[in-house]
């Protein structure tokens, strides 16, 4: 009698219905494991972007502020074109090796060569190609960002293969904190220049070269079983599809970042501060894209996990989520930019924007279905279609200078010629990803088949 009536005297839990609700939120979540502490690595970043380009425009006379944004753009396009392939593979073979129970410490170390001997090819074309004069006009003949540029590339080649081995080992609070550290870095230094009333262009770069040299050395603080023993890793293991990587992250990057660098190519003498100018309304309309590397972070590895598995419902199902997610939100963000753009841009930067609420429009909703775009290309890097993502990525390149170079008016051209390649990306990742899906299924049905032939049969 007692026990029934302590059983339904019992008060029932006020917050029962809350813990359901948010329980059957995480399950339909769209994010990938670690994106929560990557976004806020990546939102501390690009605050700090702000705040360094804020500072610097209040410091440098304008053509000055214009090559420092040349300088950024130039050096992420490269830098992410070249060094991301190191990333997204360490990532992607050492979360194969890690489902076999393999250890993945040879695969890093043969990354690390790799990384190294890309650098050095990259430094030489870039000084010999600096000797005819391809960065002076870009640059305003500022031989200092030259060296800053060799620098920072190294310091791309160190950081990538720092988060591909950290989002391999599903360490998202070191990779959040790589992103932190190089924002932060960023901002004091640009404040001791800013207050020392530095003016020259050179100092400024040489802070984008070394911040993430300082980045990798905080996240890697004592971080131990990184290179764990394995089996020798041979170079078929990260170079078989490297090249088609290379072909399409340096795409990618180009459009990402070609914007900056197309608007100073072909700004008039009477137009030198346009690239400065353009790059402050690019970083307000792109601010989601700070915030969509925190996706990317633990993106490949999960896609891959499922690909090796097999899992290719959940596959499926969960890359389509997050594209819908992405282009809903993005929908906001792109009402966003054109409404509190150009006053973000007058409270940050510290000038009128030269930039339409149009023009930010077309930039934000560019950049949304880039980013879903690239949702959809990590698919087919985790199926193996590298060769598909590449191409993609590369005629979305051509299409990009295409209608660029067909455009009059200088800002608008871009714009269209971001659109463009942007939504030919997207139709081109989609029927790839389609086909790469039912090539994979054929090749796990076969491979059942096979399992269950050598199967020995009862007498």
């Amino acid at each position: 009698m007692g026990s029934a009536c302590r059983t339904r005297c019992r008060p029932r839990p006020r917050f029962g219905p809350i813990r359901s609700f948010i329980r059957r939120l995480v399950e339909k979540n769209p994010l990938p494991e670690g994106a929560a502490p990557v976004a806020v690595g990546l939102v501390i970043n690009g605050a700090a972007t702000y705040a360094f380009f804020g500072i610097a425009s209040r410091t440098l006379a304008a053509a000055t502020y214009s090559a420092i944004s040349a300088f950024w753009a130039v050096l992420y396009a490269i830098g992410n074109g070249i060094m991301q392939p190191l990333e997204q593979e360490v990532a992607r073979a050492c979360s194969a090796r890690r489902v076999r129970g393999v250890g993945s410490g040879p695969v890093i170390r043969r990354a690390m060569v790799i990384g190294g001997l890309f650098w050095l090819l990259v430094a030489v074309v870039i000084l010999v190609s600096a000797t005819q004069g391809a960065f002076q006009r870009l640059f305003h003949d500022n031989q200092i960002l030259i060296v800053a540029l060799v620098i920072g590339l190294g310091g791309f080649c160190v950081g990538h293969l720092t988060r591909g081995t950290l989002s391999s080992h599903h360490r998202f609070g070191r990779y959040g904190m790589f992103f932190s550290v190089d924002g932060v870095a960023r901002v004091v230094l640009a404040a001791i220049l800013g207050l020392l009333g530095v003016m020259a262009a050179g100092p400024w770069g040489m802070i984008m070269a070394v911040t993430p040299f300082i980045a990798v050395a905080v996240s890697l603080w004592r971080q131990h079983g990184l290179l764990e023993p394995g089996p020798p890793a041979p170079w078929g293991e990260l170079t078989q599809n490297l090249g088609w990587l290379l072909l399409g992250t340096s795409s990618i990057s180009l459009v990402v970042q070609g914007g900056t660098i197309a608007v100073g190519r072909l700004a008039t003498s009477s137009q030198q501060a346009a690239a400065g100018q353009f790059l402050n309304g690019l970083q307000t309309a792109r601010i989601p894209l700070f915030l969509f590397q925190a996706i990317l972070a633990s993106l490949l590895p999960k896609l891959s996990r499922q690909a090796e598995t097999g899992h290719l419902d959940e596959f499926t199902s969960g890359l389509r989520r997050l594209v819908l997610a992405i282009l809903g939100l993005g929908m906001i963000a792109v009402l966003a930019a054109a409404l509190l753009g150009p006053a973000l841009i007058r409270l940050v930067f510290g000038t009128q924007s030269a930039l339409t609420r149009w023009d930010l429009a077309l930039l934000a909703l560019a950049y949304i279905i880039i980013m879903a775009t690239i949702c959809i290309d990590q698919g087919l890097v985790a199926l193996y279609a590298h060769s598909r993502m590449a191409i993609g990525w590369f005629c979305a390149l051509l299409v990009f200078i295409g209608v660029t170079l067909l455009g009059t008016q200088l800002f608008l051209r871009v714009e269209v010629g971001l659109l463009s390649a942007s939504v030919f990306a997207f139709v081109w990742m989609l029927i790839s990803l389609w086909a790469g899906l039912r090539r994979h299924r054929s090749m796990h049905a076969i491979e059942l088949a096979d399992a269950l032939a050598d199967l020995p049969t009862e007498m």
